[in-house]
């Protein structure tokens, strides 16, 4: 969550942020839309088997060996967003065009806000 008020001092210096987090429940990401005006909830969706070939980190594989207890989808429950402003789903679009959809969103709303 230190991330959440890290980025609602940022907005509030008019600065643009993005995070790059799982944030695998529910709360967290409410309480993020609770501090942070014009929040956008992107939900990169990807099955687990294809998240851990995609894992070029070994994430996934030290929670598989035990050495991490917090792995998302494994030790650690996902709970899927309910309502996000935008999904992307990997098994059908590459890193490229989903990264053009998440900057038109976040160009789109940024200027829509600031008329």
């Amino acid at each position: 969550m230190p991330l959440a008020f890290i980025g609602a001092r940022l907005v509030s210096h008019g600065i643009t942020v993005i995070f790059d987090a799982t944030a695998n429940r529910r709360v967290y990401r409410n309480f993020a839309r609770s501090l942070i005006p014009r929040f956008i909830e992107v939900a990169v969706e990807c099955p687990l088997e294809l998240a851990m070939q995609r894992d070029y980190k070994g994430t996934y594989q030290r929670g598989q060996r035990g050495e991490s207890s917090t792995v998302p989808g494994l030790q650690d429950p996902y709970e899927s967003p309910l309502d996000p402003e935008l999904r992307l789903d990997t098994t059908r679009i590459s890193a490229k065009e989903a990264a053009r959809k998440v900057v038109n969103l976040v160009t789109t709303k940024h200027m829509i806000c600031a008329k």
